[in-house]
C-alpha cells in the first residue's frame, strides 16, 4: 500500500468534500482521484476496499473536528465557572466552521446505517471518540454523570444538525444560549 502522506491527505480531503457536497453515491475511486486532482488509479493504491476508505474518512473527519489544542488550552485557563462554556463554544464554532467535515460525518452516519457491514466499525470509532470526550469532561469537572454529559452532547449535536442541514431554521444565537444553559451552575451549587 502507498505511503505518500500528502496524497493520502488529499484523497481524504477529497472524500470529505464529496460526501458533504454530493453524498456517498458520488464517492468512487474515479471521482476521488478527480476531486483530489490525482492520476486515475491513485485512490485504489491507498484504500483497498470501500469499507477501508470510509473508515479512514471517518477518522479523518473526527480529527478535523477535534478541538484545536491551543484554543483548548486557552479555554481551560478561563475561571472555573466559564471554562466548560469556553470549551463547548469552541467545539460548536469548529463544527460550524468545518461545515464540510460535519456534513460528511452526517453522511457517513447514514451510510453506516444503510450498510450493516460498515456499522460495527463506524460505531466502534465513534464510541471511542465519545468515550474520550466523556472522560475529558469528567476529568475537567465539567459533568458529573454520563447522563449530564450525554444531554450536552445531544443538545449540541442536534443544534448543529439543524443548523447545517436547514440553515436559518433556528435562531443563530441558540447554540450559545444552549451552552450557557448547559454550563450554568445548578441553583443550589456555587458558581
Amino acid at each position: 500500500m502507498r505511503q505518500n502522506p500528502a496524497r493520502r491527505a488529499a484523497l481524504l480531503d477529497a472524500a470529505l468534500t464529496l460526501l458533504a457536497t454530493k453524498g456517498s453515491a458520488a464517492l468512487s475511486y474515479r471521482t476521488l482521484d478527480e476531486t483530489a486532482s490525482l492520476p486515475v488509479g491513485t485512490a485504489v493504491n491507498y484504500f483497498r476496499t470501500r469499507a477501508d476508505l470510509l473508515l479512514q474518512v471517518t477518522r479523518h473527519v473526527l480529527n478535523r473536528l477535534s478541538p484545536d489544542p491551543q484554543v483548548l488550552a486557552a479555554a481551560l485557563h478561563h475561571p472555573h465557572p466559564t471554562r466548560h462554556a469556553a470549551v463547548l463554544q469552541h467545539l460548536l464554532e469548529r463544527m460550524q466552521r468545518e461545515r464540510d467535515a460535519t456534513l460528511a460525518l452526517l453522511e457517513l452516519r447514514l451510510l453506516a446505517r444503510r450498510h450493516p457491514e460498515l456499522q460495527d466499525a463506524f460505531r466502534a470509532t465513534l464510541h471511542e471518540n465519545l468515550t474520550l470526550s466523556r472522560q475529558f469532561s469528567e476529568t475537567q469537572g465539567f459533568t458529573q454523570s454520563d447522563e449530564e454529559f450525554l444531554m450536552g452532547y445531544l443538545l449540541l449535536s442536534g443544534f448543529v444538525f439543524e443548523e447545517l442541514t436547514l440553515p436559518g431554521l433556528l435562531p443563530p444565537e441558540l447554540g450559545t444560549r444552549l451552552i450557557q444553559m448547559l454550563t450554568a451552575p445548578a441553583p443550589d451549587q456555587p458558581g
